[in-house]
């Protein structure tokens, strides 16, 4: 049976919390870079930029 690295290293709360954050962080900028390109693409079709 293989030993799942994934759950060896979540069995530290503050490793989860850190993994948390991290994820967390990573979604609110994913988010922010996809508004950014859709309102910059909206700006090129309509011909402002």
């Amino acid at each position: 049976m293989k030993r799942d690295p994934f759950k060896q290293y979540i069995k530290d709360p503050d490793r989860k919390a850190k993994l948390y954050l991290l994820v967390t962080g990573a979604m609110i900028v994913t988010t922010a870079l996809i508004t950014i390109g859709t309102i910059v693409f909206i700006l090129l079709i309509i011909g402002i930029i």
